[in-house]
């Protein structure tokens, strides 16, 4: 409850800087008539970074702990919208953006000596809110910005039984106790940097990178406990952590309106 109460506080204070922020920027803005929105298409691509972790060794049996990162290239394309607000030398500006695509890794190596278990994350879409600084150098706008970031994930492992002598020989089965799935909205960062050129009257091209992050979370598996959670282990479910994250560069073409 602490914690809880600990995180909802910061988020409000975050909240309330960024507000009045705005506030004194829009009027800082007004004065200057520096105001303006814009809203553009983009693709990206970059890759989706994932490690799942075994923290009780039930897969790579007898190694708690055992490790495995798994990425793969990821392509995506979206819409932005945004305002700025002019403040002379610099700029402060407020976006919006969303994307979905292909943005998905998996490994079957959570049990190196066979593969029959396989761990898969997925990005369904990705939405993040961003307030950041830029400035003019020339002819180009340089910009940072951050903020939070909201994505559908798809995060699961699948074991598999057999029946044969050998890995997966014999009768092949789908294990549910052994296997589980997620499909929930996540909270986490995005943050970016990039610059701007104009093209013509009102139009410009984007060029940027974006670092993102949805933290970790924990899944269990042997959820009835009838296997021991690694040798010499007790009988109960076991646990899996897992985390999501990666990089995309944009490509991206947008009006500036009122230009």
């Amino acid at each position: 409850m602490i914690r809880d109460m600990s995180w909802r506080w910061r988020t409000m204070t975050v909240a309330a800087l960024a507000v009045l922020a705005i506030s004194a920027a829009e009027t800082r803005a007004a004065d200057i008539g520096g105001n303006g929105n814009y809203a553009g298409l983009f693709v990206s691509t970059g890759k989706v970074a994932n490690k799942i972790v075994d923290v009780d060794g039930f897969a790579d049996w007898g190694s708690p702990g055992s490790t495995n990162k798994f990425d793969s290239p990821a392509a995506a394309v979206g819409l932005l919208a945004g305002r700025r607000l002019d403040m002379g030398r610099t700029g402060l500006r407020i976006e919006i953006d969303a994307l979905a695509g292909r943005m998905s890794a998996d490994t079957d190596q959570l049990d190196p000596t066979c593969g029959d278990e396989t761990a898969t994350a997925r990005i369904r879409w990705m939405a993040t809110a961003r307030m950041g600084l830029d400035m003019d150098v020339g002819n180009t706008r340089v910009f940072l910005a951050g903020g939070p970031a909201l994505a559908r994930i798809v995060n699961s492992v699948t074991d598999i039984d057999y029946g044969g002598p050998g890995c997966l020989e014999g009768n092949l089965l789908f294990d549910a106790d052994d296997s589980f799935r997620s499909d929930k909205t996540r909270v986490g960062w995005a943050l970016g940097a990039g610059l701007e050129m104009p093209l013509s009257s009102g139009w410009a091209v984007r060029l940027d990178g974006t670092r993102f992050d949805f933290g970790q979370e924990n899944y269990q598996v042997n959820a009835s406990g009838n296997n021991r959670c690694g040798r010499g282990g007790e009988f109960r479910p076991c646990t899996y952590s897992l985390d999501n994250q990666g990089g995309m560069a944009r490509v991206m073409i947008f009006y500036r309106f009122g230009q």
